[in-house]
């Protein structure tokens, strides 16, 4: 039975989203960096580096969770959709 919604908007925004992740990367590891050297001083309370610990173990795993609910979106689009939709030829608009 032929699925009510098009597959190939859908997954050619979830690749423009993956892209928008892969751009994001550079600038997770530079707040990660700047994170660690917000750490450095060794004279920080206690308090203070455990919530610096979570800000950089946040950081660490927010890209990873976004990629992921990309990849969960991705594998519910029926796998010969894609492709179906991309051999059809086109529809005319009259």
């Amino acid at each position: 039975m032929p699925i009510a919604w098009k597959a190939v908007p859908l997954a050619e925004k979830l690749e423009r989203i993956g892209r928008k992740l892969d751009e994001m990367e550079p600038l997770i590891a530079e707040a990660r960096a700047d994170v660690a050297l917000a750490s450095q001083p060794s004279n920080l309370p206690q308090y203070v580096t455990e919530r610096l610990k979570r800000l950089d173990d946040d950081l660490k795993y927010a890209l990873q969770q976004l990629r992921n609910r990309v990849k969960s979106v991705q594998k519910v689009i029926p796998e010969d959709a894609i492709e179906r939709e991309r051999n059809q030829p086109a529809k005319l608009p009259f």
